[in-house]
């Protein structure tokens, strides 16, 4: 072959497609599954038997994520700031269209406003009175005695002087009690954490109430995280419901993705303003991206599963489940009512409070019980024919206990 011809030649050649680099294979054949199989198919039996008798607390079942697994190959790290993302594997660009499809369900212009995907409620809590601790360092934190157990947690992990809210026997907050408490304030800062739907009763602290209490007794200086941790995805769509969102000068609010949404996975979501500085801003080199979290590293994984949720129900399926939970609710009212049973439902809400009936009873249904009393939770998930046979039993263990 004479020297110019060689070019010609090479560009004859045919190029192979590049094969995808497969790092997984020679790992999974050096630690075979073994029999491990046996353990998860019997794991996997009992999740469906204890499913079927689960209505004891707020985890929905909606929609199969299995569509998803081969995403479980990868280290999906949403480290720092949805917003400024490093240049890893990561699903910021889906965390920031979920970030905006609830920023406007709760009326909060992202010009304006904030939010990243948490690793739970409690964190949801923290991340708002944070916020709200670092804008008035020497303020109160104010919380009812119905709230999430979490804020305890916070206030000593955050070493905040705190005052806990008397509540009424049925889960409200006792509004004279706060007034009495924002009037011993006499002007000085207070963070406050109200409940739309408390852990146990359901009942709701209502921001509006309280904006008027904070203006009657001159508190100026205060910042109002809201924590809906059940209802935040269900409430907007309820009419007659109370407004909690950012049509009212709240500073925070966060909810969970493993209650009303039905996660797989334990997560949640916080949304602010940012009518204050930023915090956390700060990160070392190597990571790519300014951490604007309490967390830092974040499941990416759960970012598929509420980005799937939302792109499948959109706001009507929302809606439509909402609406259905509250229809469930009205039905196991209407079961209890008719066996005699007396029990607590506050409006707008899809938890119904009865008499505690026998340890095993308790333990098949998985019921979250307090004292005397033990509650149901009607999310999608929990059915009519479930609610049926629970009640009937419940009829029997009453009367024999």
């Amino acid at each position: 072959m004479i020297a110019d011809e060689w070019p010609n030649q090479v560009k004859s050649l045919p190029i192979a497609p590049e094969s995808p680099y497969d790092p997984w294979s020679a790992n999974e054949q050096r630690y075979p599954a073994g029999d491990q199989q046996q353990r998860l198919n019997e794991l996997l039996e009992r999740f469906v038997e204890r499913s079927a008798h689960y209505i004891g607390f707020p985890n929905s079942r909606i929609l199969d994520f299995s569509s998803l697994a081969p995403f479980l190959k990868f280290n999906i790290n949403n480290i720092g700031d949805p917003f400024h993302p490093n240049a890893g594997i990561n699903t910021c660009d889906f965390e920031r269209e979920i970030i905006a499809f609830f920023a406007e369900i709760f009326s909060l212009p992202l010009s304006q406003g904030w939010g990243y995907l948490t690793n739970g409620g409690t964190e949801g809590n923290m991340y708002g009175i944070v916020r709200g601790r670092d804008a008035y360092p020497d303020a109160q934190l104010i919380f009812s005695e119905e709230s999430h157990y979490s804020l305890t947690k916070i206030a000593h992990l955050l070493r905040m002087p705190h005052t806990v809210v008397p509540c009424h026997g049925d889960g409200r907050i006792d509004l004279e009690a706060l007034a009495a408490i924002l009037a011993a304030l006499d002007g000085r800062p207070c963070v406050i954490n109200l409940n739309v739907g408390t852990t146990f009763h359901g009942a709701i602290e209502s921001p509006e109430a309280v904006l008027k209490l904070l203006d009657a007794k001159g508190c100026k200086d205060f910042y109002l995280h809201i924590d809906a941790a059940l209802y935040g995805p269900m409430l907007p769509f309820l009419a007659g419901a109370p407004c909690f969102d950012f049509r009212l000068p709240i500073n925070s609010l966060s909810f969970s993705g493993h209650k009303f949404l039905g996660s797989p996975i334990p997560c949640g979501l916080v949304l602010c303003d940012r009518k204050r500085d930023q915090h956390f801003g700060s990160s070392a080199e190597y990571v790519g991206s300014v951490d604007t979290t309490i967390s830092g590293s974040r499941d990416g994984f759960s970012t598929l599963i509420l980005w799937s949720l939302i792109s499948r129900l959109q706001q009507a399926g929302l809606a439509e489940l909402a609406q259905e939970s509250l229809r469930l609710a009205d039905y196991a009212v209407d079961r209890l009512h008719n066996a005699g049973i007396a029990c607590i439902r506050h409006p707008h809400s899809n938890i119904v409070v009865f008499r505690k009936p026998g340890p095993q009873l308790a333990s098949h249904w998985q019921l979250a019980t307090r004292g005397d009393f033990a509650h149901l939770v009607t999310v999608p998930g929990v059915t009519e024919e479930m609610l049926k046979i629970f009640v009937n039993e419940l009829a029997v263990d009453l009367k024999i206990t």
